[in-house]
């Protein structure tokens, strides 16, 4: 192509938002490929693969740009420029305006404004005809909330969405004035107990906050806990869900629902032997037995669904008006995903465990085949949306029991950057991902490849045009029952690495997000919510998410095996206090494989690592023990007979992981948490990044029942002695 049309090729890419370089992991700027910009914006659903396409794209996005009274939505920050834009021909200038403001309350303003009086912001000429951008100013007490603006001038109208956010996410009082809290964190799904069936349930949950309380804890953090796939229970992994607004039922507690109590058939079945020897084996297991877990409870939530159906829903008892609130509450979003899910099981029993599969009428929501099967299914839409039902009341029932047991947060829930593209979310909302690429990220020192972790990306143009509708839900559905909220790659508000499915992933582009808006919104929903907020800031931070986040009062996230500074790690006092700090995750090894070298053996042995390469991480591993020993010297941690500069010495010990977490309580952050899995001394990882069938990814569980765990005499006295250094 010609220089002239690569001008033009990068200015469609601007307008849309897709960088034309970017700065690489060791500083070096890296210019993108025309060839990237141009299957990006084919991905957005923009026809360019002609200069005459790409001509007629720009004058089309202008136009869409300039040619309209009002944006269709318009986030407007407190103590930031309050007002909203409005745009017409330069004709128009001299013209009064009539507008409705309709509040979210339901209360109407009714007002005129003289264009020519107004603020102007810019103007540009398109095909000739002269556009102005003007600026009505709003009152600085208008309300926070969803409003919605009406402006008139005859045959020119329009209506904007117009979203009043604070100035800043949701704390904690008591964080808010300085306490130092913390929290222990764990895989729901890994966790061991006497009665749950084999995979970590909301009981489980619910015991654990409650015992942490008691230990002073303030909260207990949680793996993503997205909705899957009930029936393709083997797509365990809880970073690729199906929906993102939804739950797990796999997650519900069989034994704890009311209907399990009432129903003969289901305590008769229970109480069976073959019941009882497949329930033992779930529990024994090494590794998650998905299928097993599945095939028992879901055997189970069908005849109690039934119980259910005949004895309170369609008597309309106080259970079942219950659920019919429940279910007006959640509105079409809930009555799309239940379709969505009735017609998976549908079509799964003909082979097809992808929506892309099924025949081409249900491919849309809006067919009248997928109408004429709503209606037909009725039953079984009423089923998963009960499922739902379950699902939240559990959860909610484990979110007070931890505010009764004295926790100031609670739950933190974590959200996923994304959603698998086979699922619920982007079936219902096509319209607002591109499915035609993935997220990912690019090269790096521990990647040299790059990332692409499969997911499709939310369409950036198409969500704003849509008022953010699916962004809000998501937001709003994963802030309820929880005190905090983990954003998992938080950096997504501002830009995402997009890899086109053809291509490898470090052949990949930025796409700039709308941050202020979309962080506008977290920070509505927040307050409302009263749920503080993290982000999950690891890695190569860009400047404006550095800058944007700790004024919003959203809290960053800070690793102790990622803060060696050569022969020491930070100082307790260096750490971010507007941050959630821990010593591992679960994309990191744990803290005694990463002692052991354990991870770095495992990467060979999965010919993740050639031999030489794990022998020079070995190498620098062991001189990051001897700085992080060295630090814990220097604040009196220093483990029991342990000599940084005698390796004889430094084998792996439960003083060892005791006094590192010492050195985490003593950080400056005002929240800490702790790995389960490294209170256990676990040494196998939950999840090995880059892998898919090579590692059980997903599937590791504790290796004690919680129990066990929490009456032995060293859980109780690490816990009191962790609590009184953080009060100290």
């Amino acid at each position: 192509m010609s220089d002239e049309n690569n001008n033009t090729i990068s200015h469609l890419a601007e307008l849309y938002g897709i960088s034309n370089d970017y700065i690489n992991c060791t500083g070096e700027y890296v210019s993108i490929p025309d060839e990237l910009k141009l299957l990006s914006l084919r991905a957005m659903g923009v026809n360019a693969n002609n200069e005459k396409q790409i001509d007629q794209e720009i004058t089309k996005y202008q136009q869409d740009d300039w040619e309209n009274l009002l944006p269709p939505a318009h986030v407007v920050h407190r103590k930031q420029v309050f007002s909203v834009p409005i745009t017409m021909p330069i004709s128009r200038l001299n013209n009064t305006y009539k507008g409705v403001m309709e509040f979210e309350s339901g209360e109407k303003k009714f007002f005129e404004v003289k264009a020519s009086q107004l603020k102007k912001l810019d103007s540009k000429v398109i095909k000739g005809k002269e556009f102005v951008r003007l600026s009505i100013e709003l009152p600085k007490d208008f309300p926070l909330g969803y409003h919605r603006l009406y402006l008139k001038n005859r045959s020119l109208e329009a209506h904007c969405l117009l979203i009043v956010v604070p100035e800043t996410c949701y704390e904690p009082e008591a964080v808010k004035q300085g306490n130092k809290i913390w929290g222990v964190s764990t895989q729901l799904y890994t966790v061991r107990s006497e009665n749950n069936w084999g995979i970590g349930d909301f009981s489980d949950l619910k015991t654990l906050v409650i015992k942490l309380g008691r230990q002073s804890a303030d909260f207990v953090g949680l793996n993503p806990i997205h909705s899957l796939y009930p029936i393709n229970p083997e797509h365990c992994s809880p970073y690729s869900p199906s929906s993102r607004k939804f739950i797990n039922p796999l997650y519900i507690d069989i034994t704890d629902i009311d209907d399990f109590q009432e129903c003969e058939q289901a305590r008769q079945l229970y109480d069976t032997q073959n019941i009882q020897t497949r329930l033992q084996q779930a529990r024994d297991a090494e590794y998650i037995d998905y299928k097993q877990v599945a095939s028992l409870k879901f055997e189970f939530l069908e005849i109690l669904f039934s119980h259910f159906n005949q004895h309170h829903w369609k008597v309309k008892t106080s259970r079942g008006k219950a659920f019919a609130k429940f279910r007006k509450h959640r509105g079409k979003s809930l009555e799309q995903h239940a379709l969505y899910e009735a017609l998976y099981e549908h079509f799964n029993e003909l082979g097809n465990n992808s929506w892309h599969c099924w025949p081409e009428p249900f491919h849309s929501r809006n067919s009248q085949e997928v109408k004429s099967f709503a209606r037909q299914h009725k039953d079984r839409i009423l089923y998963y949306s009960w499922l739902q039902w379950l699902a939240e009341r559990q959860l909610e029932e484990a979110q007070l029991a931890a505010l009764e047991a004295g926790m100031c947060i609670g739950i933190y829930r974590d959200l996923a950057v994304g959603v698998d593209r086979n699922g619920s979310d982007a079936w219902n909302d096509q319209e607002h991902y591109c499915l035609d690429i993935s997220v990912g990220a690019p090269p790096d020192i521990l990647a040299p490849q790059g990332q692409n972790w499969g997911l499709p990306p939310f369409n950036p143009i198409v969500l704003a045009r849509h008022h953010y509708k699916p962004f809000i839900e998501m937001v709003r559905a994963n802030m309820s029952h929880c005190g905090a909220l983990r954003i998992d790659h938080v950096m997504g508000l501002l830009r995402l690495w997009w890899c086109p499915n053809e291509k490898s992933a470090d052949n990949g582009v930025y796409v700039n997000y709308p941050l202020d808006d979309m962080l506008g919104i977290i920070k509505l929903e927040s307050q409302r919510h009263q749920c503080l907020v993290f982000g999950e800031d690891l890695g190569t931070v860009p400047e404006k998410i550095q800058a944007k986040l700790p004024p919003a009062r959203c809290y960053s996230n800070e690793v102790i095996l990622f803060s060696c500074k050569g022969d020491r790690f930070m100082a307790a006092g260096e750490y971010k206090q507007q941050a959630l700090t821990c010593v591992s995750n679960h994309d990191i090894p744990t803290l005694k494989a990463w002692w052991n070298c354990n991870d770095l053996d495992l990467r060979q042995s999965l010919n993740i690592y050639r031999a030489e390469y794990t022998q020079r991480e070995k190498e620098a591993r062991h001189k990051e023990k001897v700085a992080l020993l060295n630090t814990l010297k220097d604040i009196d941690e220093l483990p029991w007979q342990v000599d940084p500069y005698d390796i004889s010495t430094m084998g792996y010990s439960r003083d060892i992981m005791e006094k590192i977490h010492y050195y985490l309580a003593k950080t400056a952050s005002r929240m800490v948490v702790i790995q389960l899995e490294d209170m256990l001394e676990l040494d196998t990882p939950v999840n090995v990044p880059g892998t898919c069938t090579e590692y059980p990814n997903w599937k590791r569980k504790l290796t004690k029942n919680l129990s066990v765990f929490f009456n032995t005499a060293e859980t109780k006295g690490f816990l009191k002695n962790f609590s009184l250094i953080r009060q100290a």
